[in-house]
């Protein structure tokens, strides 16, 4: 844990605040810039949704996305929300504003992911006082983020797209779940998940913490790679695959 000791006489919070307006403001010196992407096969979704010119569709994907970014905003607030104040940490109010972007530099096509500008200080919950945040409490929670994020995407996409029977799973024993009803896995030249940060939003750079840990997706790596020695290990077959709506 990186995070200071908490106070026990307050409880955590669940309102954040904006930290500023996009996009007619930037944020403020000293913001964190948390990046968290979709799975590329859903960035191939949104291209093929643009493509086709299928507004509808697109919509729906926007809305689903949407959603499940206000959810992690919401996560990052309750687990993540502490000022640091006399060597504890306080709950407080975190200022965050959402970006959803679908361009990252050097990558050909669209690709999903959410920023989360995160402001540097925070006013103490049921007071005036603005303190430091505690880095430390955010940095231990990264990786849960990460997972509300995907596993809200992976719910939402599947209820908003019924009528493409969209399905998510494994491509490979233990990899993390990509679409594969329809197939776009299939039209993957990578499915390596985790890509370089995105700079092309502001002039003037923020520290950038990538979701999940550096950690988490060695722990993913070796995990694959321990499943590619078993005898089979493709796709889960459609019949032994769970999915949120059956």
């Amino acid at each position: 844990m990186q995070g200071l000791q908490r106070v026990a006489r307050q409880l955590a919070t669940n309102k954040a605040v904006p930290l500023f307006v996009h996009p007619d403001e930037e944020p403020p010196v000293g913001a964190l810039d948390l990046q968290v992407s979709v799975a590329p096969t859903l960035s191939l979704l949104f291209d093929r949704f643009v493509e086709r010119g299928e507004t509808d569709d697109l919509d729906l994907l926007r809305r689903a996305v949407s959603s499940a970014v206000e959810r992690t905003v919401t996560q990052t607030q309750l687990l993540g929300g502490y000022a640091a104040r006399d060597g504890r940490a306080w709950p407080c109010h975190l200022e965050i504003t959402p970006i959803i972007h679908s361009v990252l530099p050097g990558q050909t096509g669209s690709w999903l992911h959410a920023h989360l500008m995160v402001g540097a200080t925070a006013r103490v919950a049921g007071e005036s006082a603005r303190c430091e945040l505690d880095r430390g409490s955010l940095q231990d929670v990264l990786d849960d983020l990460y997972s509300t994020f995907r596993s809200s995407i992976e719910y939402r996409t599947t209820d908003a797209f019924r009528h493409l029977e969209l399905h998510w799973g494994p491509p490979r024993a233990s990899a993390p779940f990509e679409i594969l009803i329809p197939p776009l896995h299939q039209e993957l030249a990578t499915t390596e998940h985790f890509r370089a940060p995105c700079t092309e939003l502001w002039e003037q750079q923020h520290e950038i913490w990538l979701l999940p840990t550096p950690e988490h997706r060695a722990e993913t790596l070796r995990r694959e790679q321990r499943a590619a020695q078993r005898p089979w290990a493709g796709p889960t077959p459609p019949d032994e695959r769970i999915y949120p709506f059956g």
